[in-house]
């Protein structure tokens, strides 16, 4: 351990409550020995955001878990360096890179606290929320457990999550991903901590959820005087939140700064390139179809020139739903009976051309992902039709159904978990054609994965390769490789690049747009990040409770909108602007839900024409 004097010199500025020097990571043993971190220096002080910023691997989650000396418990190790934390329990500036684990845990949770992406995983699944809470109050602050249940439920308002008593004994899989995320925010507020560690804890969320998520942090700042470590690769939440950003690359520092200047003003290269691949609302302001990124030392040359534009075809419709209807049924009681049902889609009608991108947008449970489940035939509907070149799927018989499956693919959000890990890429890849009997040789397999791999972007020899090899945009170019072996006329793309870093979100993007223009593909894009949909899509369908309430041109939703719901979830995207922090007001409660008892239906809206295409649900007043 360093000699003490050295420790408070180091630590010695009163508002610098954390200040890290030349950490370094490693993972692995003997030859296999990985470096994760190098060299990391920055300082936090109080009252203040850094965000650390970069993409997958670049070692910002690493560096967060080795500053609480959690890498040990991931087979990491901590090899380099000091991080000294002006501690009130030890009563001193402390090197937590040398504390033992009993130290670490006096720590730990209560004077620097972690909020961490997933809520769901990282909440114990068989524990109640208030169980949850109380512990860490009972540990690090010795309350009894009356008193730390009382304390409990006052956390849960203060992050705004409404009926906080019954909430209480709730396990988490009852709560929505915004909740849960609440809930972790008050778990980790619970010793009002002097450092908040906040882990992508935005990424997976709604942009509205995102919004009220953002509000209570930065409130809450203000209130506890917390230090806060944001790290995150989505650079308008950046620069909502910091007040210095710290830019990561391979395990290294590449650039330091406060926000206002590294976002205005960047020096390096990297960050200009992650600036550059960031969608903003409001780019295209005027553009009339979409228009693909234009990204500075791109390395992928599929993906560094802009692809030719894809014409709509506008002689007849690739695809027709027509009041299509799903619902769910709920069954409860002792008889097992119906009694309540999912609304998750009532009276939804669109059209899509080929060679048209339309973006269905709307917030978790809004039906988006039901109704591109139920084109693709993975849900049977209640009621209405869907056309494929005027040809009704659902009155088919089961066997010609079967081509239908064929000519619409499907693309999933979380690519790992849609590939099997025990095939190769190439197996994968080619299982589509196999079932529909497009391929029946192994050679024309091989050749037609090897044109496939290409087209995406990648490598022949990558299809004998394994889906864990490849790193998570990879993973997405083969899912689109697979979705592409049918020769498909419609994909559907559900929230397929939600959970990308920004650059590779740019190049996935480019990439689809690029089939597009050479396939003449129909595209149904879900998804709820706005800044994208923008980007990507000629029409947009904004849905809310299973009911779309406004459909028009991109340039109508997005310059033009006039349904309540539509603005909100404009009003709700970041921006990058570090001069100024939005003043948006509080968002309360959470998205109604589409669970109604049996007989109790939803009222069907009608919708009124602005213009040229441009619908908007009659009944706007209820939206509000």
């Amino acid at each position: 351990m360093r000699p003490e004097s050295n420790i408070e010199a180091i630590g010695q500025s009163r508002q610098t409550v954390l200040s890290v020097r030349d950490l370094s990571v490693e993972f692995g043993q003997g030859d296999d020995i990985t470096r994760a971190v190098t060299d990391l220096s920055f300082d936090l002080e109080r009252n203040r955001t850094l965000a650390i910023v970069g993409e997958s691997g670049s070692g910002k989650s690493v560096s967060s878990l080795a500053l609480l000396g959690l890498t040990r418990h991931v087979g990491g190790r901590t090899v380099g360096g000091t991080v000294i934390f002006q501690s009130e329990v030890h009563g001193r500036a402390i090197d937590l890179a040398s504390l033992d684990e009993p130290d670490l845990r006096t720590v730990r949770g209560n004077e620097i606290a972690m909020i961490f992406q997933e809520p769901m995983t990282s909440l114990n699944p068989v524990f109640t929320i208030g169980s949850q809470i109380i512990e860490t109050l009972v540990l690090h602050r010795g309350l009894g457990h009356a008193e730390a249940r009382k304390r409990a439920r006052d956390l849960l308002d203060l992050v705004r999550l409404p009926n906080a008593v019954r909430l209480l004994d709730y396990y988490p899989h009852q709560l929505s991903g915004g909740m849960r995320q609440r809930a972790m925010i008050a778990m980790a507020l619970s010793c009002q901590p002097k450092v908040l560690i906040a882990d992508e804890p935005t990424t997976a969320l709604d942009v509205t959820i995102q919004a009220q998520i953002l509000y209570i942090i930065r409130d809450l700042q203000v209130e506890f005087r917390t230090a806060v470590i944001f790290i995150s690769h989505d650079m308008g939440v950046v620069s909502e939140m910091a007040d210095d950003v710290l830019v990561m690359r391979n395990g290294r520092r590449v650039e330091l700064a406060d926000a206002a200047t590294l976002l205005t003003n960047p020096q390096e290269d990297y960050t200009k390139t992650l600036l550059a691949a960031v969608p903003k609302i409001g780019s295209m302001t005027g553009e009339r179809a979409p228009k693909p990124f234009r990204l500075p030392h791109d390395t992928e040359k599929p993906e560094g020139a802009a692809p030719a534009k894809a014409a709509v075809d506008r002689s007849e419709p690739v695809i027709e739903v027509d009041s299509l209807t799903t619902r769910y049924d709920i069954r409860s009681g002792l008889f097992n009976r119906v009694t309540h049902r999912v609304h998750a889609a009532e009276n939804v009608s669109f059209t899509i051309h080929a060679g048209e991108t339309l973006a269905l947008v709307g917030e978790s449970g809004s039906g988006k992902s039901t109704v591109g489940k139920t084109i693709q035939q993975l849900v049977d509907p209640v009621s209405g039709t869907v056309r494929f070149r005027g040809r009704d799927i659902f009155s088919l018989p089961q066997a010609d159904r079967k081509r239908f499956r064929r000519e619409i693919q499907y693309v999933f959000q979380d690519p790992f978990g849609s590939l099997n890990p025990r095939k190769t890429v190439g197996a994968s890849i080619i299982e589509p054609a196999i079932t529909h009997g497009l391929v029946t040789d192994s050679h024309a397999a091989a050749r037609r994965v090897a044109d496939l791999l290409l087209k995406v972007g990648l490598e022949t020899a990558h299809a004998r390769r394994f889906p864990h090899e490849f790193s998570g945009g990879q993973r997405q170019r083969i899912c689109i490789a697979r979705a592409l072996a049918c020769t498909p006329s419609l994909i559907i793309a559900d929230e397929a690049v939600s959970a990308l870093d920004v650059s590779v979100q740019a190049q996935v993007i480019n990439l689809l747009m690029r089939l597009q223009a050479e396939q003449g593909l129909a595209y149904l894009f879900v998804s709820h990040d706005m800044a994208v949909v923008e980007r990507i899509s000629h029409r947009v369908a904004v849905m809310y409770l299973g009911q779309l309430v406004e459909i028009g041109t991109r340039q109508q939703i997005f310059e033009n909108p006039q349904h309540p719901y539509t603005r909100r979830l404009l009003a709700a995207v970041p921006a990058i602007d570090a001069t100024r922090r939005p003043r948006r007001p509080p968002m309360e409660g959470e998205i109604p839900s589409p669970i109604r008892r049996i007989g109790d239906e939803p009222a069907i809206h009608g919708f009124r024409s602005i213009g040229d295409g441009h619908l908007v649900a009659s009944d706007m007043d209820s939206f509000t």
